[in-house]
C-alpha cells in the first residue's frame, strides 16, 4: 500500500529538512511526500532544492498565503496513496511510523483511522514526556461525541473513506481545528483505533499553535466544527431514518447546544448563550446539568474555570 504523507508549510522552513529526513529514514518503502508551501516568507525554495527531482517527494507552492485549510484540502486532492497522514514541517515520525501504521490498516480493513500517542518534545526536539491525552475511544461513542484530542499526532486514515466525505473546508477564516474536521468526516466512514505507541516527535516552540497565545482561538475553531457536524449528522440521520435515529439525533443535539453555549460563552455571544441555554434541558441536557450540579460541591471554581475559561494547551 503507498502510503502518502501530507506537509502544509507555513513559515516554518527552518524545521523541514529534518522533518523530511525522518520520512526518508522511513523502515516503510512504500511511500509518498507531498508538501505544499502557502506563500512562505522563510528560504522555503533554497531550503527544498535538495529534493527537487527526487521521485518520492512531490513540492508544489501556492501563488497567495490562502490558509492551512485550503492547502490541506489541496494536499489531500493530490494524494495517491491508500493511506495517508499529515506531518507538521516542524515535527518528526518515528522510523517505524509508517510500517507501524501500515500493518495496522491491513489487518483492520473495517477502520477508517488508526492513531497513536506521540513524544511532546522542546524545541531542540528533546523528549519531555510521552503525551496523556490520545486514547482509545469509550466502546459506541463516536469522536464527535467527545472531540478532546483523543485523536491526535499520529492519525493515519484510509484515503478511499475520506473520498467518501465532501473534503475539507477550504476557505476556513479560522483554521487552527481543521484536522479535526478531518477526523470528524472520516470516522463516519469506518471504525477508529488506537495504537498506545509514541510515534511522532511534537515540538513545542515560540511559533506553535500549542504555546504561542492562540489557544482560544484554535479552541472556538474547533467547537465551530463540532457545531457544523452534529448539524450535519443530524440531517444525514433525518434523511437515512435508520433504525437508531431517534437516539443518535439526540445525542448529537444535546453535544450541539452543548457546545454552542460553551462557544457562545468563547465568543461572548451572548444571545446564542441564552439560546442555547434555554433549549438544553429539552434536548436531552438535563442529564448534563444534573451531572455537573453534582460535581460542582467538590470541584468548585476549577471545573468552571476548566468548562467555560481555560484553554487546552500543551505543557512542557
Amino acid at each position: 500500500m503507498l502510503f502518502s504523507i501530507l506537509m502544509a508549510n507555513y513559515n516554518n522552513s527552518r524545521f523541514l529538512a529534518a522533518s523530511v529526513q525522518s520520512v526518508m529514514e522511513q523502515t516503510y518503502p512504500h511511500w509518498e511526500l507531498i508538501i505544499v508551501d502557502d506563500g512562505s516568507t522563510d528560504g522555503f525554495s533554497e531550503i527544498v532544492k535538495p529534493y527537487i527531482g527526487h521521485p518520492k517527494i512531490h513540492i508544489y507552492r501556492n501563488g497567495i498565503n490562502n490558509g492551512c485549510s485550503f492547502t490541506k484540502r489541496k494536499l489531500l486532492d493530490k494524494a495517491e496513496g491508500e493511506l495517508a497522514a499529515f506531518l507538521d514541517p516542524d515535527d518528526t515520525l518515528h522510523p517505524d511510523a509508517l510500517q507501524t501504521m501500515a500493518e495496522a490498516h491491513h489487518q483492520h480493513p473495517d477502520h477508517s483511522i488508526i492513531h497513536s500517542t506521540h513524544y511532546v518534545c522542546d524545541a531542540q526536539l528533546n523528549v519531555i514526556r510521552i503525551a496523556e491525552y490520545p486514547k482509545a475511544l469509550p466502546d459506541n461513542t463516536p469522536y464527535l461525541l467527545i472531540g478532546d484530542g483523543s485523536i491526535h499526532a499520529f492519525a493515519s486514515f484510509k484515503k478511499a473513506c475520506y473520498d467518501k466525505t465532501p473534503g475539507l473546508s477550504p476557505f476556513r477564516v479560522n483554521d487552527r481545528a481543521i484536522d479535526q474536521e478531518l477526523y470528524y468526516l472520516v470516522e463516519e466512514h469506518g471504525k477508529v483505533l488506537f495504537i498506545p505507541r509514541p510515534l511522532y516527535y511534537y515540538r513545542i516552540h515560540n511559533g506553535s499553535i500549542s504555546n504561542a497565545g492562540k489557544e482560544v482561538k484554535a479552541l472556538v475553531a474547533h467547537y465551530t466544527i463540532i457545531e457544523e457536524q452534529c448539524m450535519k449528522r443530524i440531517r444525514t440521520l433525518q434523511r437515512e431514518s435508520p433504525p437508531d435515529a431517534a437516539y443518535w439525533i439526540r445525542r448529537y443535539r444535546t453535544r450541539y447546544y452543548k457546545i454552542r453555549i460553551i462557544n457562545g460563552i468563547r465568543r461572548k455571544s451572548w444571545l446564542t448563550v441564552v439560546a442555547g441555554a434555554l433549549a438544553f434541558p429539552f434536548v436531552g441536557g438535563m442529564g448534563n446539568i444534573l451531572s455537573y450540579v453534582r460535581k460542582l460541591p467538590k470541584e468548585g471554581m476549577s471545573l468552571i474555570r476548566r468548562s467555560f475559561v481555560g484553554t487546552y494547551k500543551i505543557v512542557d
